[in-house]
C-alpha cells in the first residue's frame, strides 16, 4: 500500500529546510569555538537561528493538522520536527552559557565536540533527503545513521575524558561548576543528533 502515499514535496522541503537551519546553527557553533570570544555576538545571532528554526517547525505542524494523507505516520513526524529544531535549541543553549557565565579561556575538547556535531549535521542531511525521496530504507540511509551512532559514542567517550581532566586540573570550584555546565550542553547537542536519527530509522523501517 505504500506506492498510494504521495511523497508530499512540502514537507520534503520544509525539513530540507530545517536541516539548512542546523547546519546552519553547527557552523555558527564552530565559528563561536574557533574564536572564544565575542560572545554576545555570536549569542545574538544563534538566538535568529534558533526563531527560523521555530518558524521551520511551525509551518511543519501546520501543513500536518491541514494534510489528509501524510508520506509517514502523522506522529512520527511531529515528533521528528521537534526533536530536529530542539538540536538548535541545544546549540543556541550551549552558546549562551559560555555568555551568560562570561567564561573567557577555553578548555580542552570544545572543539572536538563541536566538529562531531558539525559531522552529524551532515549526515542527517542526507538522511533527510534519502529518507523523503525514497521513503524506505535504504543502504545510504543505514550508512549515515551507523555514521552519526559514531559520533555520539565518540562524544560520550569526550565527555568522560573533559570531566575527568576538569576535575583533575581546575582548582577554583566555580570554574569546575561551570565548565560541567558547559561539558553537558555540548554533550546534549551530540545525544540529540542520535535520537534524531533513531527517529528517522524507526520511520524509514515502518515504511518499507
Amino acid at each position: 500500500m505504500k506506492f498510494f502515499l504521495p511523497k508530499q514535496p512540502i514537507f520534503f522541503e520544509e525539513f530540507k529546510l530545517l536541516n539548512i537551519n542546523i547546519k546552519e546553527a553547527t557552523n555558527l557553533f564552530n565559528e563561536f569555538a574557533i574564536n572564544f570570544r565575542d560572545f554576545e555576538n555570536y549569542f545574538v545571532r544563534v538566538e535568529e537561528i534558533e526563531h527560523k528554526g521555530d518558524d521551520a517547525t511551525h509551518r511543519i505542524i501546520n501543513y500536518l493538522n491541514k494534510t489528509f494523507i501524510t508520506p509517514f505516520d502523522r506522529e512520527d513526524l511531529y515528533l521528528l520536527a521537534h526533536e530536529m529544531d530542539d538540536i538548535i535549541d541545544l546549540i543556541a543553549r550551549a552558546i549562551s552559557t559560555v555568555y551568560i557565565y562570561q567564561i573567557i579561556e577555553k578548555k580542552p575538547y570544545v572543539d572536538e565536540f563541536i566538529q562531531l556535531t558539525m559531522k552529524a549535521a551532515w549526515e542527517l542531511d542526507k538522511v533527510i533527503i534519502e529518507c523523503f525521496e525514497k521513503q524506505k530504507n535504504t543502504p545510504k540511509v543505514n550508512e549515515a545513521i551507523i555514521k552519526i551512532h559514531n559520533y555520539e559514542d565518540e562524544g560520550d567517550l569526550l565527555f568522560q575524558k573533559s570531566i575527568r581532566q576538569l576535575f583533575q586540573e581546575e582548582k577554583d570550584p566555580v570554574q569546575v561548576l561551570k565548565w560541567k555546565d558547559v561539558y553537558e550542553d555540548l554533550e546534549d547537542v551530540i545525544d540529540k543528533f542520535q535520537k534524531v536519527s533513531d527517529i528517522i530509522e524507526g520511520i524509514v523501517v515502518k515504511s518499507s
